[in-house]
């Protein structure tokens, strides 16, 4: 198949005879051509992250990427479960209170330096005698001075870029700019739901790929409740769907970078889409599969589109990417000790629950619960976790914690235990090596081993 072929399978006429790439589509690297039938010919549909990576942005990316998305709105496609996701997720903290939450986490860093440097020179003052020399300690009390003016500017510096890239209005949808940019561009570009029966197919489906790490998705099922990991499989099913009914290959703009979605290479040669996605792309629509992230797009939208698009922007977006694949939104020490310590005064059944899970892998069984807060086993535990949220969401609007309020603890199902009732419950992984230490200062040295 060449470059400006629309699919990978012969458009009638005799059937050719198979060539290299045939049966082996997911190693042909895009061509400039490929780009310019996608942009002319193709679906292209974005993820939720497209959009919501809107809000987090800055200003000049921001509008570069809707440019972008306002050329292509002929082509746009977007799943009805993206919608619902975009709509679920946009109200949290790490997206309308993007700037402003990593403008705080910043200055309480450096506030946190200047005590920690403070510190240490008033220790090294006391190991050294220092004394009465009055050169020594006016030079000293100099530079404090000088590190507190530095450190006051760099704060002052990284609010103003803050108050420069949030926006204003964004939590009235009637004043939003990014919606009233959004809205048009996507009139008539969204997908229908599944019908209810469907619904409830595809959730199994997505369980049965999620345990047997079936892409893409799977990874979501480690940490999620399951009906919310399923989000990556019912946004694939659906773009199937359409692929299959409009009878062309596919763009999917992801900046979503884990392992169940691309096939991880090396400096030399960059990720392609998983090869199981691909096939199956290919299988049920006979069309190909094309995947980039939103720098990605940026970047192609301003070679084969030529349209004017910084460099900056690219460049912003590989930033926010790799700030997704370092862990950026995920919970930390600090914002794990603060829910704790909230929960002990609001919900201590819960806190001590969590604690006791990360002293056993990440989990807590029912039994567990029981014995923590002295009930009843016929008492029912639905609705345990809602503490857990409501103290997270509490934490996420002061500016204290990024991570998921949703799946920060989980309940875990059990058919062989019972079909109704949770096992018990489970931390999310990048939670449980943090609250270890802060289970052994609540429980003192002997912290509960379950």
């Amino acid at each position: 198949m060449t470059g400006t072929e629309a699919s990978p399978l012969a458009e009638g006429g005799p059937p050719k005879p198979p060539g290299m790439f045939d049966g082996f589509a997911e190693y042909r690297t895009p061509s400039v051509e490929d780009y310019q039938r996608l942009f002319s010919s193709g679906l292209v549909v974005v993820d939720t992250n497209v959009l919501l990576t809107l809000y987090r942005s800055n200003q000049r990316t921001r509008e570069d990427l809707l440019t972008v998305l306002d050329r292509l709105r002929e082509r746009l496609w977007v799943p009805h479960q993206v919608l619902a996701e975009f709509w679920r997720n946009r109200e949290q903290t790490s997206v309308l209170g993007h700037h402003r939450a990593r403008a705080k986490e910043v200055g309480e860093a450096l506030a946190k330096a200047g005590r920690s440097a403070s510190d240490a020179l008033d220790r090294w003052l006391k190991q050294v005698h220092v004394g009465d020399d009055a050169e020594i300690n006016s030079a000293i009390a100099g530079h404090r001075e000088q590190l507190d003016e530095v450190l006051l500017a760099l704060q002052s510096l990284i609010e103003r870029q803050a108050d420069k890239d949030v926006i204003a209005d964004a939590t009235d949808t009637n004043a939003d700019p990014v919606l009233a940019r959004l809205e048009p561009i996507l009139e008539g570009r969204i997908g229908p739901p599944f019908a209810e029966q469907e619904y409830a197919e595809a959730l199994q489906e997505a369980n049965r790929r999620g345990q047997a790490e079936v892409p893409p998705g799977y990874e979501d099922f480690k940490s999620k409740p399951a009906e919310q990991a399923a989000g990556d499989y019912l946004v694939w099913e659906q773009t199937l769907k359409e692929a299959e009914r409009v009878g062309s290959d596919v763009l999917f703009v992801t900046g979503d970078s884990k392992e169940d979605w691309w096939k991880q290479r090396n400096g030399v040669i960059p990720a392609r889409p998983r090869p199981e996605l691909v096939r199956e792309m290919v299988r049920r629509t006979g069309r190909r599969l094309f995947m980039l992230q939103p720098s990605g797009l940026l970047e192609q939208a301003r070679q084969v589109l030529e349209l004017e698009v910084e460099t900056s922007s690219v460049l912003d977006l590989e930033q926010l990417q790799t700030a997704d694949t370092s862990g950026k939104d995920e919970w930390t020490s600090e914002a794990l000790e603060a829910l704790v310590d909230l929960l002990l005064g609001q919900a201590s059944v819960q806190a001590y629950a969590m604690l006791d899970a990360a002293q056993n892998e990440g989990f807590v069984s029912r039994a567990t619960v029981y014995e923590i807060g002295g009930y009843d086993e016929t008492r029912m535990l639905r609705g345990f976790t809602r503490p857990v949220k409501t103290a997270a969401r509490r934490l996420q609007e002061q500016g204290i914690a990024t991570g998921d309020a949703d799946t920060l603890l989980v309940a875990v199902y059990d058919p062989a235990f019972d079909a109704v009732s949770a096992s018990g419950f489970r931390l999310a992984k990048e939670a449980v090596p943090l609250l270890r230490p802060i289970a052994q200062r609540v429980y003192g040295e002997d912290a509960r081993i379950t």
